[in-house]
């Protein structure tokens, strides 16, 4: 029977004003409204206790505490039960510091008999920084961040019963850092939560979100079921929320209260796979040590709400520090094994830290992956398939192929949507390295790894994927981070409502998942993808447009960096010679502890630069001054093990020919020259005499140096006007453009953040330095100099030494040689120097890790535009079709060349977040080698020589191996390998092969150095077993056939390939 419809209407009837209705919303849940008495916020909390005496109130909190001793941050079991004497006691409103200090609390509580029955009861708990709360024997439960980033603390349910005593340490610093010198304890109550009010919240707060973002229908239904539950809600009535709640889950679904609203098909179109993570920054606006007690903070807080969410995976990264937290936090390192062999707490990553890809040599990079992964495998016996680097500053043209190597065909980040030029057109995409390997890359499209799983967030996983044409998936990466903390309850609710709403929605809204892992994602995209075949392909390197200081700022640490790095490689090679000659025993576990220090120290916020000046002054500086002191100790210890003689080590595997610094009582002139032939050293006395001899000469106010190849010109004020290259008949340098090599003074001034950032509007504002000072030091005849002093301004000044060596055939490669001291005292300025040549092309070759990258030096295009500062390692070449010029550095990073102007990038004055960044003495080289024809072997191994300590070691033999073939292909390290017997200590790893055990063997790195196929021959001079080719893990993949103790190589382009040569027993 049809509903009779009325034939009168005398009402008035209006249809809803949508913006009032929806603006009305905001009422409901905001805590410091003028309403809030009124609306849901009234009924958040049912009861209160504070720490303060209250007559007649049954319960307690009291608290005393203890003060570490300056800024030492001790272990629990150093404090408890040792100090408890001291402890004093305190109260809620008290004040702590100094910045960075520790404090310890003891907590005693007991819960009022009347609160029994509660379903929860917190501590609420905020002392404005970070804290830990610890059980009474000293595991820890939770972390804690002030100003209201995360203050409950969820009492166990034994501790309701009974007076408990549990302690806190807090440490005076935020989240990001410290700003203050004291903290106050705003906080220190015993709460009872009103969970139905608190689940009201979320639903409401979930529903507003669908009214206010989403079109259509669902639009229309949310604001609708919104105003009906504000219609509803009765602020004398707490029964109301039950009823408010009912109308809730007409839009969100019945389930949202527990992990069952997952069950339901994921949808086949925009799906978005949510990952519960912890971005902790092993260092930045804090130190290591305070990175220590954040990862404690943080993993433990990971741990209670898995048991709490039983959808909940939490992922980490980071091999160093899960090393830290088993060393500083035992008992909670073992929860944490526990979780990981659930499948609950994921390992991830690969590398030992989120490491910069820029800086790093090749193999700081190889290393990182060895590192990491073996100690993965070793300690939770799993290897990452996904390198996991959301927050770098950039991305080398090797990482795909190392990847790889790695056993990592995955790769993660989103720090390219931070580009201040141009946007990145990919988020699902393959990578394709410059040897033509590839991985599968997702960049999260919310543009973010610290999202508040907020409705927007998820939203913005799909409408912000710019390949949904390839595929509907994206991740979303939640989590507080940079600071650490990762997510807490409140996104874990939010993302069930998210899921409940989103079949209402009716495809307005992505279907979230929770409970999955990145391999889950990374596995599902692979197969609905074919394989990656239907992804576009990006080559190259991912060139982040921003960020670009980071290749100059914090200088010293950058020569530590490089020093300690080469000095290994010779540490490696000398040790592994040693033990298989000598009685000595090759160091593994000295080796490998002095490798964590390095690649720790390659984080993506040490190395480039952008951290605070505690963490270089007391953290980085001491390290790698310590690393590199043990390894010329070691190094020292093994040189005395061989024949006494005067002879110099070359670890190259091409022979060498250079005139090198001496003592005096080698050569009263304090230089020699030396050779050495076949991989086989010669004394220094056999090779002193030269044809080619240094001169200069001063003539008509200008000096003239010479050697026979190349002649420079330099004018009264420093200048080097003219470079000819005598053999070539030709002039180096373009002098028609600034005169000749010049220094520029830049203004450096950064629209965000001064250590990380220079713009190109720098370049509008610079001016050249004079000189102040030009005299002969050295006349020859191995080596002509002049010295020359700029000053840059009244506090700063650069001394440097221009010098020309002596040839022994005018075949060999020469280079005009700039030696440079520099006092800098400046504020946000930039110091550069210019090479403007006689070449021009309209790409540069700079060197990376294992190659070269090569870049436009022209401005046609937004995206060329924005290279205007790269990265470079040894060199930058700028070569035609029949010469070129390379310059040559020994610890800078930075560098461009546009037009026919070289640039080498020398020294910044930022003042945030290091207002010291970069003050003091500093030194460094760099040189010009001009060459015949276009970039080739010449540049490389120049390179490598120009960065190498020239070593004084006894009668050392015969080298390890030789090398002969193509020039294009580069031995760069010589190794024992990692499953080795017969080491100091055994071995470092547990889980070892048994096939392994009484193994000698000997691991060579090399590479493809120019972009072509290389082919040669290895002769080992030991008698050889077996060779396998390896990935850079050492696992076995390819076994190479041996004769004579030689065997055959041939590389691709640009490919890095490991050996593992199996010696006889």
């Amino acid at each position: 029977m049809e509903s009779e419809y009325p034939q009168l209407n005398v009402d008035a009837q209006f249809k809803p004003i949508d913006s009032i209705y929806e603006n009305r919303l905001r009422q409901f849940i905001d805590e410091g409204g003028q309403y809030s008495s009124l609306m849901l916020p009234k009924f958040y909390t049912k009861a209160r206790l504070d720490n303060g005496y209250k007559e007649g109130v049954e319960g307690y909190i009291e608290l005393k505490t203890w003060a570490a001793p300056g800024l030492s941050k001790p272990l629990f079991k150093d404090v408890i039960p040792a100090k408890l004497d001291e402890f004093k006691p305190c109260r809620k409103g008290d004040r702590f510091g100094p910045a960075w200090s520790s404090h310890w609390f003891e907590v005693k509580i007991k819960v009022p008999a009347a609160w029994s029955d509660e379903e929860l009861v917190i501590l609420k708990w905020d002392s404005g920084g970070e804290a830990l709360v610890f059980d009474a024997h000293g595991l820890p439960l939770q972390g804690l961040t002030g100003g209201g980033e995360r203050v409950e603390f969820e009492l166990p349910a034994a501790w309701r019963s009974t007076e408990t005593t549990f302690y806190i340490e807090i440490g005076c610093n935020g989240m990001f850092g410290s700003t203050q010198d004291s903290y106050e304890l705003r906080d220190a109550d015993l709460v009872v939560p009103n969970l139905a009010a608190r689940a009201l919240y979320y639903d409401f707060w979930m529903i507003g979100d669908a009214a206010r973002e989403l079109q259509g229908a669902p639009k229309h239904k949310a604001r609708e079921v919104c105003n009906r539950i504000m219609n509803i809600f009765d602020s004398d009535d707490p029964e109301s929320i039950l009823r408010c709640r009912e109308v809730a889950k007409e839009y969100l679904g019945p389930d949202v209260d527990s992990e069952k609203v997952y069950e339901g098909k994921m949808s086949k179109y925009n799906a978005v796979y949510a990952i519960g993570n912890c971005h902790i920054d092993t260092a930045w606006l804090w130190d290591f040590a305070t990175s220590k007690t954040k990862i404690a903070r943080s993993w433990s807080t990971q741990l209670r709400l898995i048991d709490k969410y039983p959808e909940y995976v939490f992922a980490a990264s980071a091999a160093q520090h899960f090393k830290w937290l088993k060393k500083y936090y035992p008992n909670l390192f073992a929860r944490v094994k526990e979780y990981v062999a659930q499948g609950r707490f994921i390992p991830l990553g690969g590398s030992w830290v989120e490491n910069d890809t820029n800086l790093p040599s090749g193999e700081g990079l190889a290393r990182q992956f060895l590192l990491g992964q073996r100690w993965f495998e070793d300690l939770f016996g799993v290897k990452s398939n996904i390198y996991w680097l959301p927050d770098s500053f950039g991305y080398s043209s090797q990482i795909p192929q190392l990847c790889r190597l790695a056993e990592m065909p995955n790769f993660l980040t989103q720090k390219l949507s931070w580009n201040n030029i141009n946007q990145f057109p990919e988020n699902t995409f393959n990578w394709v390295g410059i040897d033509a390997s590839q991985v599968l890359v997702h960049m999260p499209p919310a543009n973010t790894y610290t999202a508040d799983a907020n409705f927007g967030d998820v939203k913005r996983s799909i409408s912000g994927h710019k390949n949904l044409y390839n595929d509907q998936k994206g991740l979303l990466l939640y989590g507080k981070g940079d600071g650490g903390g990762g997510p807490n309850a409140s996104m874990l609710e939010r993302l069930r409502r998210i899921r409940g709403l989103s079949e209402t929605a009716a495809g307005e809204m992505p279907t979230v998942q929770v409970g999955v892992t990145v391999s889950d994602f990374f596995d599902k995209l692979r197969s609905d993808t074919d394989n990656g075949e239907k992804l576009p392909a990006w080559r190259g390197e991912l060139y982040l447009e921003f960020h670009r200081g980071t290749y100059t700022s914090q200088a010293r640490v950058k020569h530590l960096m490089r020093t300690v790095e080469l000095l290994m490689r010779d540490l490696e090679y000398l040790a592994t010679k040693a033990s298989l000659e000598l009685d000595y025993r090759y160091p593994h576990r000295k080796i490998d502890r002095l490798w964590q220090d390095i690649l720790l120290c390659q984080f993506h916020d040490v190395l480039p630069g952008s951290c605070i000046e505690k963490v270089y002054r007391d953290d980085v500086w001491p390290m790698l001054e310590r690393v590199q002191r043990i390894e010329l100790e070691m190094l020292a210890e093994i040189k005395k093990l061989f024949k006494p003689g005067k002879y110099i080590l070359n670890t190259f595997g091409w022979d060498r020919a250079a005139v090198v610094r001496t003592g005096s009582s080698w050569m009263q002139k304090g230089y020699t020259a030396v050779s050495s032939k076949n991989g086989v050293l010669v004394p220094v006395e056999s090779s002193q005499a030269v044809k080619y001899r240094s001169k200069i000469m001063h003539r008509d106010g200008v000096y003239v140096m010479e050697n026979g190849r190349l002649r420079a010109t330099i004018s009264a004020d420093g200048v080097v006007t003219s470079l000819y290259d005598l053999v070539h008949r030709r002039e180096v340098l373009d002098g028609s453009k600034i005169g000749g090599v010049r220094y520029v003074l830049y203004s450096d001034t950064p629209l965000s953040f001064p250590a990380w950032d220079t713009e190109l509007f720098s370049w509008d504002k610079h001016h050249f330095i004079k000189a102040t000072k030009v005299e002969v030091l050295e006349t020859g005849p191995l080596v002509s100099s002049l010295k020359v002093e700029h000053e840059i301004s009244a506090d700063s000044r650069i001394t440097t030494v221009i010098s020309l060596e002596a040839l022994q055939s005018l075949a060999d490669r020469t280079m005009l040689r700039f030696e440079c001291h520099a006092e800098w005292h400046e504020t946000y300025k930039f110091l550069k120097v210019q090479v403007p040549v006689s070449v021009y092309n309209d790409f540069a070759s700079y060197e990376t890790q294992f190659g070269i990258t090569k870049r436009p030096t022209h401005f046609n295009t937004t995206w060329d535009i924005a290279k205007f500062e790269c990265c470079c390692h040894k060199f930058v070449d700028y070569s035609d079709y029949n010469y070129g010029v390379s310059i040559l550095n020994n610890n800078k990073y930075g560098a461009n060349v546009h037009g026919n102007t070289m640039t080498l990038s020398l020294l910044r004055a930022p003042k945030y977040p290091d207002g010291n960044a970069d003050m003091g003495s500093h030194s460094f080289n760099y040189a010009i080698l001009p060459h015949s024809g276009a970039l080739g072997a010449e540049t490389i191994r120049a390179g490598w020589e120009f960065n190498e300590r020239t070593s004084h070691v006894g009668d050392f033999g015969k080298s390890i191996v030789s090398v002969t073939g193509d020039e294009n292909l580069i031995l760069s390290n010589v190794k024992r390998g990692e499953d080795d017997s017969g080491m100091d200590s055994g071995h470092i790893y547990r889980n070892i092969p048994k096939k392994y055990v009484g193994q000698k063997t000997i691991v060579l790195r090399l590479y493809e150095a120019l972009g072509g196929r290389a082919r040669a021959t290895i002769k080992v001079n030991y008698p050889v077993d077996k060779v396998f080719k390896t990935n850079l893990l050492e696992e076995e993949k390819e076994e190479i056939a041996v004769k004579d103790d030689a065997f055959e190589v041939v590389s691709r382009s640009f490919e890095v390939s490991t050996y593992k040569v199996v010696l006889k027993k």
